[in-house]
């Protein structure tokens, strides 16, 4: 997920959990000036690379940002900016990795939300096995459970 503040810079973050929603790890990372789709990119593909290399070779995505998905599933032509992010992806799947890639609402994603979020405190990447905040406990639970954001309307 991607968080953008008003001085345009932006983080990143991705949640990697097993079938059963335990945390296997998360992580987050300040990507500076960059295009939101670029940053939204980067963060589906970091989390990606590490749940690789941790051994898991059936991967669900599940990505807010209908663009990067749209282009991951070959659904629209893949921007340029996001070109070379799309082609390390689709490198994983000729090695035999399996990707389910789905689209889901911010609103569902909360916990790729508040990593994204801070991603903004950090200078660098940072990835994690543990509960290294409370706060992230309690939107873990959150998300098992099936809580989400409301969706505000206009």
């Amino acid at each position: 997920d991607l968080s953008r503040r008003f001085n345009s810079r932006a983080a990143g973050g991705f949640i990697i959990w097993d079938w059963t929603r335990r945390l296997i790890k998360a992580g987050a990372t300040y990507y500076g000036d960059t295009f939101i789709l670029v940053a939204q990119a980067r963060a589906l593909r970091d989390g990606l690379r590490l749940a690789i290399q941790a051994g898991f070779t059936n991967i669900i995505i599940e990505g807010d940002n209908k663009i990067v998905i749209h282009a991951l599933k070959g659904m629209i032509h893949v921007p340029w900016q996001i070109s070379n992010i799309s082609e390390d992806i689709h490198t994983w799947q000729t090695q035999g990795i399996q990707l389910i890639i789905t689209h889901i609402f911010r609103e569902a994603n909360m916990t790729a939300d508040w990593l994204s979020k801070f991603g903004h405190s950090i200078t660098a990447s940072f990835s994690s096995d543990m509960y290294f905040s409370p706060f992230l406990k309690v939107i873990l639970a959150e998300d098992v459970v099936g809580r989400t954001l409301v969706r505000r309307g206009i």
